[in-house]
């Protein structure tokens, strides 16, 4: 598997990445498997997004990166900035963990992230990684893992500034600098956006435009040392407001004030020329204040701080062949407008977790393995053990063959466990984790100047946590639901008369394991189509297709979204050296569609753009 030459460059699996080829063989990932592996030789199933992609395609949220990857869907509540949830191969919104530079990047309330705020001007590269990997990373990672990284100075380096405008009062503007000069690397970049939006749902009895602003910064600056060793911190805040309707009261005009922030301290030291350690310190924090604009008072308040360590140990026992042994320590600290308590009535401000985790990487001539082991001592629900093996066999140069078994699971979060009784809803401090078993095949090709992918798994959900009336009444969440979830997935890319092109098609059954039914907002049928080219220097050319079957809102299958398609168009003129105009254009049919029954959907939109780049 090449991991020798790899294992040079290892501290980039805490700190960064370098420039990335554009040849498949030389790109490099970390999410897998913690350490830095060339794409064509990780036993995962991944998909990337450069920054140079996200350039070309011009995305306004992340959420409009993610939703044209592999086997992901998006179910949004309204348009931007409205509340957003993933799901990775069909399982649930909270079963692909987020990280940020390698900390985990959630709130402890509700379990979500809101990665609708991560800006992607801010953003160097992405990494998904589909399938389970609890036992690397713990809770939440039963469909997969996102991963994102921040522009800094290790990678994309030079100076920029940004504007564009667009529909609904688009107005957008981002600045910033990455470089690196001796040993030492550095960044900084801004960037604003502000919109009126769409009303976001059909109910609303105001009939108004629910608008949404992003500021966000970051900031990162890292030293290399002579003998090796690599000190690096990163700044990560994003600040915005979204209006919101709320159609149990007419009165009411509701709007959210939100605060992300994520703080890195990572260092990295090769204690001898075999083993590399590397210790990273985090804080991630996640509020959100609730107001009405007609009174000004305030709806409540939600405030979630992580505070985590990560200690990780990379052991090249020969050619080929790693160990990873590792700490991870994390502790939530909850303030909220809400008084959250445990079974006897007592508050419940805090819960840590703590966990080892090993994993053995090794390359012979026909075969590459993968083993790990992941041990969890959660405050709340006690210990639990995860693995996976991975086994990959090069049929020949061009084709290999991959069979994963994994292991996944889910803590509860603080409102599943200790929402404050009231007379309609309540927390249950008697919840499971929820547990998964993972099984996937995957035949590959790779060739000169193009690849493929087919896949199928079957992911098997326990103790699927719903909320659901019990019989006094109150609504509380249960450990009463079983899903099993199969599905195939086939991943094509190549470059074909000057066209760059990448393909999907993935189709899913998955099905509550009880009643048969269909796992709500999943569909049967996901197809993702990117292509781009250049005409000389001067001008660029790409199309977006989505294209997603139809889905039920609900678990009883009563409510149907229908399927939709979606074309999007984009053009980059090089105006000089250093002035890029662009245009882009979304859902250019005015497709009438919904992700969430009830909330609608942007029509046909456009942004103008202009980039100077020093």
């Amino acid at each position: 598997m090449k991991k020798t030459i790899l294992a040079q460059s290892i501290l980039l699996g805490s700190i960064g990445l370098p420039a990335f080829a554009d040849s498949l063989q030389e790109e490099v990932i970390v999410t897998a498997t913690r350490t830095p592996v060339a794409l064509v030789d990780s036993l995962a199933a991944v998909s990337t997004v450069s920054r140079e992609q996200l350039d070309i395609r011009q995305p306004l949220e992340l959420t409009d990166m993610l939703r044209q990857l592999p086997s992901l869907e998006v179910s949004r509540n309204g348009g931007p900035g409205a509340t957003t949830s993933l799901y990775t191969r069909g399982t649930s919104g909270g079963h692909t963990l987020i990280l940020v530079d390698g900390m985990r990047m959630s709130s402890a309330t509700s379990g979500g992230t809101s990665f609708q705020f991560l800006n992607p001007d801010q953003i160097e590269r992405i990494e998904v990684v589909r399938g389970a990997y609890s036992s690397l990373y713990g809770s939440e990672a039963i469909g997969g893992v996102v991963q994102i990284f921040t522009r800094d100075g290790s990678a994309s380096t030079g100076s920029y500034v940004s504007a564009a405008a667009g529909s609904h009062s688009l107005r957008k503007t981002a600045i910033g600098t990455s470089g690196n000069t001796g040993n030492l690397r550095y960044g900084v970049h801004a960037s604003y956006l502000d919109t009126d939006g769409i009303n976001n749902q059909e109910a609303d009895p105001h009939s108004d435009k629910d608008g949404y602003r992003n500021k966000s910064i970051n900031a990162s600056v890292g030293y290399s040392f002579d003998n090796g060793a690599d000190l690096s911190l990163r700044f990560l805040e994003s600040n915005n407001r979204t209006d919101y309707d709320n159609t149990f009261d007419a009165s009411e005009l509701p709007y959210s004030d939100s605060w992300l922030q994520n703080i890195s301290l990572n260092g990295a030291l090769p204690v001898t020329d075999f083993w590399l350690s590397q210790l990273s310190l985090g804080l991630s924090t996640d509020d959100s204040d609730n107001y009405d604009k007609v009174s000004g008072r305030s709806l409540g308040h939600f405030r979630t701080r992580r505070e985590q360590l990560l200690w990780q140990n990379d052991f090249t026992i020969a050619e080929d062949h790693i160990i990873t042994i590792g700490y991870d320590y994390y502790e939530d600290k909850v303030k909220s407008s809400n008084l959250y308590v445990d079974y006897a009535g007592r508050p419940v401000k805090t819960r840590d977790n703590e966990a080892a985790f090993a994993q053995y990487q090794g390359g012979w001539s026909i075969v590459d393995l993968v083993l790990g082991v992941r041990e969890e001592d959660n405050e709340h629900f006690g210990s639990h053990t995860t693995g996976n093996v991975s086994l990959g066999f090069h049929l020949d140069d061009n084709h290999r063959l991959v069979l994963t078994w994994a292991e996944g699971f889910k803590a509860p979060t603080f409102n599943d466990l200790y929402w404050p009784a009231s007379p309609w809803d309540a927390g249950n401090p008697d919840l499971l984790p929820e547990e998964s078993e993972n099984i996937e095949i995957s035949l590959r090709g790779n060739y000169d100047r193009w690849h493929w992918a087919l896949s199928y798994f079957e992911n098997d959900v326990d103790n699927l946590i719903a909320w659901a009336a019990g019989d006094d009444f109150v609504w509380r969440p249960y450990n009463v639901d079983d899903a099993e979830i199969e599905g195939a997935e086939l991943v094509l890319g190549t470059t074909l008369a000057g066209w760059d092109l990448n393909a999907s098609y993935t189709y899913l059954e998955p099905k509550d394991a009880n009643s048969g039914n269909l796992l709500p907002r999943r569909s049967r049928n996901n197809v993702t189509l990117n292509a781009d080219t250049r005409f000389g220097d001067l001008l660029r050319f790409g199309v977006s297709v989505k294209t997603q079957g139809k889905r039920y809102n609900n678990a009883a299958n009563t409510q149907e979204l229908g399927g939709y398609t979606t074309l999007g168009l984009r053009l980059g003129l090089q105006l000089t050296p250093s002035l890029e105009a662009s245009l882009k254009g979304d859902n250019l049919l005015d497709k009438d569609y919904q992700l969430a029954s009830g909330y609608n959907q942007e029509g046909r939109t456009w942004m103008l753009g202009l980039t100077w780049r020093m």
